[in-house]
């Protein structure tokens, strides 16, 4: 019998009896419907997108999770590195040294900036970082001990230019003859990198691992930097990477990725993405009430109606299920229109890069990217039908308790 109510019910949304008010009111309901799918596809892929860029352009610059000991430096470092380099989901695995220091033009009395220096395995680096294709002139395969790559910014900021000296103080001591000194080495600008992350390009420099080791006056690497097959790996390999290095004397092996530095971040961006969501939700809930209001008059309009098909052997329920069936197809209808428009529009849009950014704010990025997910498009399908069928019950349930006699007695 569920097809009985179905052919009423699309009867009673084509028949042009309908009052104008009623279909005013469903047209209303509609194109909410359809509007509010359509902002919320929108914001889910802007949200997505961006997501996607940041987390992208923060993993181009540095390796997807690093690997250390919680009692120091590794005690072998080329056999951590065979272990780390067998663990299947890993690509590629190279040892660094982190140090802070103070940097400055050599012969200049100029104020220093504050630095991050990395030190870096030349032959293997390039395999961890894209940070490294920028490099110019030449490769950070050529990277000597006695040089520094520093960030573009950087270079700016201190007017240094390839060939030119810098004098960086680590933050090492020494005793002095004025006793306790920062740990100051020269060494030449052999590149200039350019990641377009501020902080990266302001805030870094690489120098060989040698001189890292030196300054540290050891022969072993301080961590180990790590590059999965690709992102949706990282979460695979970090915990197979520290299985692989509790079998070796490494102490209390620990993994860390920038997601981890900067959860509060991505926390943000998914907390923004859901609230901006459930805004453009409201439109659907006021869609709801377009609904009710429809079904509502429609119930008063087909009053004698209704009382017919009680009277011929309808039954309440089929009545209720009549007027609920009416709901869910004007807000399928409406999520049909607001899907057909937005995901087609987001696909060209990220495909073509329509819509671009100014370089002036948004360095990393110069387009506004739209990615969808198919879990956010099936979410956003079934929210809206659910609202309408639930829209629709109060009306559907009023139709269903209607007399018969009275309203066979309604002119």
């Amino acid at each position: 019998m569920r097809a009985f109510e179905a052919f009423v019910a699309h009867r009673y949304l084509k028949t042009r009896r309908k009052g104008a008010f009623v279909k005013v009111m469903v047209a209303f309901a509609r194109a909410g419907t359809a509007l509010g799918v359509f902002a919320m596809v929108i914001t889910l892929a802007v949200m997505n997108g961006f997501h996607e860029e940041i987390q992208a352009n923060l993993f181009s610059a540095t390796a997807h999770f690093t690997v250390s000991s919680l009692t120091g430096d590794f005690v072998d470092t080329d056999a951590a590195l065979k272990a780390v380099r067998a663990v299947p989901g890993v690509k590629a695995a190279s040892p660094i040294r982190f140090e802070r220091a103070l940097i400055r033009p050599a012969g200049l009395d100029a104020p220093p900036e504050a630095l991050a220096v990395k030190a870096i395995d030349p032959a293997t680096a390039h395999s961890t970082s894209r940070i490294f294709d920028s490099v110019q002139p030449g490769r950070v395969e050529n990277l000597k001990p006695g040089e520094v790559l520093v960030g573009h910014e950087l270079s700016k900021n201190l007017g240094l230019r390839v060939g030119d000296t810098a004098a960086i103080a680590f933050f090492r001591l020494d005793l002095g003859l004025s006793g306790l000194q920062p740990r100051m080495m020269a060494f030449r600008v052999a590149g200039i990198f350019q990641s377009h992350i501020g902080e990266y390009d302001a805030r870094w420099a690489f120098i060989h691992l040698d001189d890292a080791k030196a300054l540290a006056r050891t022969d072993q690497a301080e961590m180990i930097e790590v590059s999965a097959t690709n992102l949706a790996a990282i979460d695979r390999a970090k915990p197979a990477v520290l299985e692989a290095l509790r079998g070796l004397d490494v102490g209390a092996p620990v993994a860390t990725d920038l997601r981890d530095s900067n959860r509060a971040l991505f926390a943000a961006l998914k907390l923004e993405k859901w609230l901006f969501s459930a805004a453009f939700g409201l439109i659907v809930l006021v869609a709801a009430f377009n609904i009710i209001a429809s079904l509502v008059l429609l119930v008063t309009e087909k009053r004698r109606d209704l009382g017919v098909l009680l009277a011929l052997g309808a039954t309440p329920g089929q009545i209720q299920r009549l007027f609920e069936l009416q709901g869910l197809r004007i807000g399928a209808v409406g999520t049909a229109w607001g899907l057909g428009l937005s995901v087609p529009l987001c696909w060209v849009l990220d495909h073509f890069r329509l819509v671009s950014l100014p370089k002036a704010v948004y360095d990393f990025i110069t387009y506004v990217p739209f990615r969808l997910y198919l879990s956010d498009v099936l979410l956003v399908a079934v929210f809206p039908i659910l609202v309408a069928w639930l829209a629709s019950r109060y009306p559907a349930r009023w139709a269903a308790h209607v007399n018969p006699v009275e309203a066979l007695r309604a002119e």
